[in-house]
């Protein structure tokens, strides 16, 4: 790590405490970590201003949503199209939760989810323009234990 990008101890928990509780507020976290609200406020814009938190996000449950097939596709590049494909997946109006380019012989990861087994299989015939698909299903979210 960059010496101007080291963190402290405090500054770890502060970021480990918005991962998993991103509307607490500064008070809250202040008490979490034994400073004032401003002093956690400092902190976390001295956070934002190194990069090292970029935004702040909302997890969203798919399958309540309406998306119940969430899938990992990995994509092995084939001929480049004229759409680019991050350009295709932000126009397909399917959820990419994650699009992950890799070493390897698969050349993208994609997180998705999709409403239906239909509209899957709509969007795994456009996506083999790009190239060969390989479909994994996720059975189930695995939570990590909290540490």
């Amino acid at each position: 790590m960059d010496k101007k990008n080291k963190v402290d101890q405090v500054d770890e928990q502060i970021i480990h405490i918005l991962r998993h509780q991103g509307r607490i507020t500064l008070q809250e976290l202040g008490e979490k970590v034994h400073l004032s609200g401003q002093a956690v406020k400092n902190r976390i814009e001295k956070l934002e201003d190194k990069g090292i938190i970029q935004q702040y996000t909302v997890n969203v449950n798919c399958p309540v949503y309406g998306y119940p097939l969430h899938s990992l596709i990995r994509l092995e590049a084939g001929i480049p199209q004229k759409t680019p494909l991050v350009v295709f997946l932000a126009q397909c109006g399917c959820q990419v939760l994650h699009c992950y380019q890799i070493t390897g012989r698969q050349v993208y990861v994609l997180d998705m989810f999709f409403q239906s087994v239909e509209e899957q299989e709509r969007i795994l015939v456009q996506l083999q323009k790009y190239g060969i698909c390989t479909v994994d299903m996720v059975l189930k979210n695995l939570e990590l234990p909290e540490t």
